[in-house]
This record gives C-alpha cells, structure tokens and sequence, in this order.
C-alpha cells in the first residue's frame, strides 16, 4: 500500500521515505520476524505513512504501559477523557481540526478560564497525556480527543461523574465560543455520555494500567488505554466509520471510488504536522523526578532506529540499490517478504534473479560483536568490497556504452554528396536511353516527373 501511497499522498517526504540512500549503502535487517532496511530515510510521518506510524505508535504504547503502571504502583489515580464534537458532511477536516485546537485552548489548554483551573486543583490533576484520532462515517469526519489524566488519588465513581459533568460544561462552552456546534451531554438513544465522556479504570488486574472496551482487528478484542491512545494504525472504526489507513487501502485498490481518493488527500493536507501525543508541561519532568525516565526520542527518530534495529542479512551499494531495486516498483517489497521468509539465502536467491551477482553487486553484512568496534583488518576488508564493487559499476558502464557502440556500427550512412551523385547518375543513364531510343516506361516516367517539378519552380 506505501507504494501506491506515494503518488496519490503529494509528499516528498513520503515519496523518500524507505528508497533515498543516507550514505554509503542500504541494509536488510530482521528482527523478531520482521524485515526493514537500515541506512535508508524515514519520514516519521505517524499520521500518512503505514511503515513509520507501525513503528512509532508500537514504542509509543509500550512506553505508555509502562508510565501507567509506576504511576499506579504510586497509589495515584488516572482517567480518560474522550472529546467529541458534533460535525456533518459538508464539514471540511480542515476547518473542524481549527475549531476543536481553538476549543481545546480555550477548555482545557492556556487559555482555560477559572472553572477548569478550580477543577485541576480540587481532583488533583497533575497532568495529562493527549492523543488526537479522527474517523470518517456517514456524518462525515469525526475527529475527537483521547485525554489521559493524571491524578494525585483515585477517584470514586461519584467523583467520576462530577468531573464528567464539569468537563462537559466546560468543553460545550468552549465550542460555542470558537463557533462550532452546540454538542449533547448524554444521549437520548441510549442515555450514554456522548461529547465528553470519562472512563476511571480497573486498577491492579493483570498489571494493567487500565482496560478501555475498544476493538482491536477482530472488533472484540479488549484494549487498555495505551491502546487506545497510541494504536489508530491497527483499529477499526465503530457505526460505519473508517479509520484513515482504511481509507488509504480502499483509495489504492484497483477500482478505487474518486470519493475516497479525495477524503485521503484531504486528510493528509490536515494531519501533517499534527502530534500524535501531547505531555502537559511539567508532566515529564514530575514523572523524572520520582523515578520514571522516558523516552526523549522524536518520531522520526523512533521510526530511523526501529526500521534499522535487527540483524543485517546483506549489503547493497547505493549505486545497486538506485539502479536495480529503488526504481524497479515492488522489488523493495520483495526484497523484505524474502528477508521474512528464508532470511539471507533467500535474500540472496532473490539477488540473483534479477541478475546480479552475489558478493560483487551485493556483499556480505559487516556484523560486529555488540559493544566492539572493527578491527584494522576488518575495516580493510569491508573498504576492499566496496572498492570491488565500484570497480563492478564501471566494468557495467564500460561493457553498455561498447554495446552501444556496436550496434551503432550496423547502421549504414550515407555519405553528404552521396545522394545528389546518386540522382545525378541516374539522370545522365536515363539520358543516354533517350538517344539511344531505348527509353523504358519507367525512366519515362521519372524524365516527366522531372521536368514537371522543374517547370512548377
């Protein structure tokens, strides 16, 4: 699907991501069973591309767990905070993602008024994680926050609706100021929570931060809040609704409906730039100080390290991997379900299909004990492959233009004048024919054919 993703997404970025050489060469690694490349770009887009958001949003989760589950062991309490907002066809992403940053400012964010500051204050709230995801149904886009709270206690189920109803009035207010819709507190339907919605997790079951019922692939499955703030790139939209990845692989099919090629584009013209996870201020440096050190890496380098972490299976020059796999579409694909299937003997039998040789074209991996560095003579060998191989690139290049040459000599050219003596000769035979009364039919016609042009200039 990334392939076909990189036209139809107008991104450069998603274009690089995964063919453009860093430096020197590309290496297929594999890890736990899954293949990547090392020494390729990375586009860190969590949003658009498929590759980099499995990756990012994995680490992102495991982190998650692990900061849910020090921060229960310290008795504290924590809640999720869901904020929708009520939306229709005709509303474009792009001016709903404006009104609900506006309302998040103006609710919960720098510019919250008094209500919500009392709040923060009387439940303890030290923090909070937020996690942005939006959906696509027959209303249209449904996009809506995932808010982690961090609480100094627990808090009872009295207390969890009190919060619920503040948030409420809080979060309407602030839509209504920015200009969007009056939203529902509780549904007619069903009598459910409907545009803030507050969920207090289990505390203490199988280690467990917290359990949130959510769907997972099979649309059963139940999914703890890590889950559910980090993981869009593997759920399903509930009602009807689509996540955008569902989208992207019915924009890609063969018979793929225009509708759908247009709601992709607009979403990636809207979520670029959007940060999967937000820390509050102050949140990081609270959790470091009593003992919890978390992972400072930006996206784009959690995607670099996570496509380039495994064990090397081969070692493609730049000028090998441009040439005869990067601009060759699905052959870097296939290079990965070889890498999956058989490791480097089916890495290499694919190699030399597409007719290169083995440890010319491509080498051996440089593999090195964990915590050593290269002996002189192993830098000597690993310099000496790339030497072989340079020489290779040219030993092609040299054999090509002799090819060409070679075939060029076949072609018969004529000489400048060779023409005009040509027709000149004939004239004078046919000349000869006219006195000697032995003109043909033929010439006769040529001799007219002649004399035709000449008169006309």
């Amino acid at each position: 699907m990334v392939e076909d993703l990189r036209p139809l997404s107008g991104l450069q970025r998603l274009a690089d991501c995964g063919l453009s050489v860093l430096a020197g060469g590309v290496t297929p690694v594999i890890r736990n069973g899954r293949a990547g490349f090392a020494g390729v770009v990375t586009c860190g887009s969590v949003h658009v591309c498929p590759c980099c958001s499995t990756s990012i949003r994995r680490v992102r989760q495991d982190e998650l767990e692990q900061v849910g589950e020090f921060w229960e062991c310290q008795s504290c309490g924590l809640v999720m905070m869901t904020l929708t907002m009520r939306h229709y066809l005709r509303d474009r992403l792009e001016d709903l993602l404006g009104k609900q940053r506006e309302a998040w400012k103006r609710g919960f964010g720098q510019n919250a008024g008094r209500a919500w500051r009392d709040a923060k204050a009387a439940y303890e709230i030290r923090g909070f994680v937020r996690a942005w995801e939006v959906t696509h149904g027959s209303n249209g886009w449904h996009v809506h926050y995932h808010v982690l709270l961090f609480l100094a206690r627990p808090l009872a189920a009295g207390q969890v609706q009190e919060l619920q109803h503040l948030a409420f009035e809080v979060w309407s207010a602030a839509l209504v100021k920015v200009g969007a819709r009056m939203p529902v507190e509780i549904s007619e339907k069903d009598g459910k929570p409907v545009a803030v919605r507050i969920d207090a997790p289990d505390r203490g079951e199988s280690g467990k931060l917290a359990r949130y019922l959510m769907k997972g692939q099979d649309g059963k499955a139940k999914w703890g809040v890590a889950h559910e703030l980090t993981r869009q790139d593997i759920k399903q939209g509930q009602g009807g609704h689509r996540t955008p990845f569902e989208i992207a692989r019915a924009a890609t099919a063969p018979d793929a409906d225009p509708i759908d090629v247009q709601l992709w584009q607009e979403f990636v013209a809207a979520a670029v730039g959007i940060r999967a996870l937000y820390w509050s201020n102050g949140l990081r440096a609270l959790l470091k100080e009593i003992g919890f050190e978390l992972d400072d890496r930006a996206d784009g380098k959690v995607a670099s390290d996570e496509a380039s972490a495994g064990t090397p299976l081969a070692r493609i020059p730049a000028s090998t991997w441009y040439r005869y796999i990067a601009r060759h579409p699905g052959r870097p694909l296939a290079l990965l379900h070889a890498a999956e299937k058989g490791g480097a003997a089916a890495v290499r039998a694919l190699i030399e299909t597409w007719g290169l040789t083995w440890g010319l074209d491509v080498q051996e991996p440089d593999v090195f004990e964990a915590g050593t560095v290269p002996t002189a003579d192993e830098v000597l060998q690993s310099m000496e492959r790339e030497t072989l191989a340079a020489r290779m690139a040219v030993w092609r290049d040299e054999f090509d233009r002799q090819d060409r040459e070679r075939r060029a000599s076949r072609i018969v050219r004529q000489a400048p004048g060779a023409w005009d003596a040509r027709k000149d000769a004939q004239a004078a035979l046919d000349a000869a024919r006219v006195v000697d009364g032995t003109e043909t039919f033929l010439s006769l016609l040529h001799r007219r054919r002649r004399e035709t042009l000449a008169a006309a200039q």
